[in-house]
């Protein structure tokens, strides 16, 4: 069962986290884990604005993820990831390959800034690629797990927001045998296209907002780094059910994501995410 399994919504906060990661297994009890599998998970988070502010707004988010016939499912960021790679039960060293798609929301919506307003909304973008990494279980205890991976994804609603790469590692381990704790280190570069169509200002757009012209480039957008405590509501989490969880994420803006004035005079390089809500296994 994977971090996002847990709480859907803090693996929204963390694009291209390797979340290739099991729940503690037993060989002496059975778990609901051991075949296909579904969890649904529903959450409150708060989040910047957008990209780059320093206004947080509160929103419901939901997820999937599990595995059904021999695929594992993980939550992204309004979007979903598959992994067709099938090590199949008791192994300890699996791999991850294959499709991702997200839905790319920044400033489409209304932004808490007036002066960011005045640029206008950014249409939502589709992104679409491929994930791959590996994961190990059993690295400092026998029930926890360790993973790599990355994201690679396009546009692919030809609104020229370019191509991000996300690379990741996570650690998952279990706390008892009904709490479970999880970390992720992530980090994302950007071309130009994405630099420009998220934090370049045209000159119309500096004589709308009074802001100076920006033109954005490629390069590493941010490092994240983020945590998750999870407790099942029977004290077992072996046998699914309902679970609470709560997390939190903090992210740091670089290169043109910080240097754009839609950041660096409006807004702020450091990002803070929070989140709360539930998740039941079927």
């Amino acid at each position: 069962m994977r971090i996002s399994s847990l709480l859907p919504a803090i693996a929204l906060f963390l694009p291209g986290a390797a979340l290739a990661q099991q729940v503690p297994e037993s060989t002496d009890e059975p778990s609901v884990f051991s075949g296909d599998f579904l969890v649904v998970g529903a959450a409150v988070a708060a989040i910047p604005s957008y990209e780059g502010s320093n206004d947080r707004i509160a929103l419901p988010v939901a997820g999937v993820a599990g595995r059904l016939g021999g695929i594992g499912i993980s939550a992204r960021a309004a979007g979903v990831a598959l992994d067709f790679v099938n090590e199949g039960a008791g192994h300890r060293q699996g791999f991850t390959l294959g499709p991702v798609v997200r839905y790319r929301m920044n400033r489409s919506g209304r932004a808490a800034d007036p002066v960011v307003e005045k640029l206008g909304k950014l249409k939502g973008v589709i992104e679409g690629g491929v994930v791959v990494g590996a994961d190990r279980k059993g690295v400092f205890n026998p029930h926890d797990s360790l993973a790599f991976g990355v994201d690679l994804r396009w546009d692919l609603s030809g609104r020229h927001s370019g191509m991000i790469v996300a690379p990741g590692v996570s650690y998952l381990t279990p706390l008892s045998h009904g709490d479970v704790a999880g970390l992720a280190v992530t980090a994302s570069w950007v071309d130009t296209g994405y630099a420009r169509y998220n934090y370049g200002i045209t000159a119309a757009g500096a004589a709308a907002s009074g802001l100076p012209a920006f033109d954005a480039r490629s390069g590493f957008k941010d490092v994240t780094l983020g945590g998750f405590l999870a407790h099942d509501l029977n004290g077992n989490l072996l046998d699914g059910g309902l679970s609470l969880a709560a997390g939190a994420m903090y992210s740091r803006l670089f290169g043109s994501a910080a240097d754009s004035p839609i950041a660096s005079l409006r807004g702020s390089t450091s990002q803070w995410y929070f989140a709360g809500g539930f998740a039941y296994v079927f």
